[in-house]
């Protein structure tokens, strides 16, 4: 009775140590045609990933993409477009930016899970593209400290579209807070919204 106990035991922590290691997959073959403009990429057949949840992020073929959800002054971080073992995950991250047919903080988040996907492990980039990527369809607001009057009311905006503009010195933080190593990626997100939502509410 106690080796059936044992092996049970030792069967679920192998089954919760393989659901924590899921990797998402993408699914067909990525096939670009270049435009004329020199730039933007045609999609000639559909593709789709299947994240780590398994959610389908599907684009189909015939769709235009061209890098703009990536702010060009990560391309040293991130990879240009469509180079190297970003560009699936580029694609995909692409499509939903242009679209806004998905929560905007997904659509980043499946950014790197697709970059995880392909072995590239890029916090620092995520991160990058998540204060830095726009966002579409939400509330903002901004607490100061804690405890305070001013806090307690919060003051509450709905944003529409945003598209940061990006500042240096809000990245430079974000970098030491993720090297520092202190900090979980949710708290460097809330880090993140933080000075967005300073930024809008001035």
């Amino acid at each position: 009775m106690l080796r059936l106990v044992t092996c049970l035991v030792l069967i679920a922590c192998l089954t919760v140590s393989a659901a924590a290691e899921k990797l998402g997959r993408f699914k067909g073959e990525l096939v670009l045609k270049a435009l004329p403009d020199g730039r933007a990429m045609q999609l000639v057949h559909p593709f789709a990933y299947v994240d780590s949840h398994d959610v389908s992020w599907p684009v189909p073929s015939g769709v235009q993409v061209d890098g703009a959800s990536i702010p060009s002054v990560f391309w040293s971080l991130i990879g240009a477009p469509y180079t190297g073992k970003y560009r699936e995950a580029s694609v995909i991250h692409d499509y939903y930016c242009a679209t806004k047919s998905r929560h905007w903080k997904a659509v980043h988040r499946v950014f790197l899970d697709g970059m995880l996907a392909r072995g590239v492990d890029k916090i620092r980039a995520d991160l990058a593209v998540y204060r830095f990527g726009p966002r579409w369809d939400f509330d903002v607001d901004a607490c100061f400290c804690k405890g305070c009057p001013v806090c307690a009311n919060p003051r509450l905006k709905h944003v529409e579209e945003y598209k940061p503009e990006y500042k240096a010195a809000d990245f430079e933080e974000l970098r030491n807070k993720l090297m520092e190593g202190r900090l979980t990626l949710k708290q460097l997100e809330d880090a993140a919204d933080y000075q967005l939502n300073s930024e809008i509410l001035k």
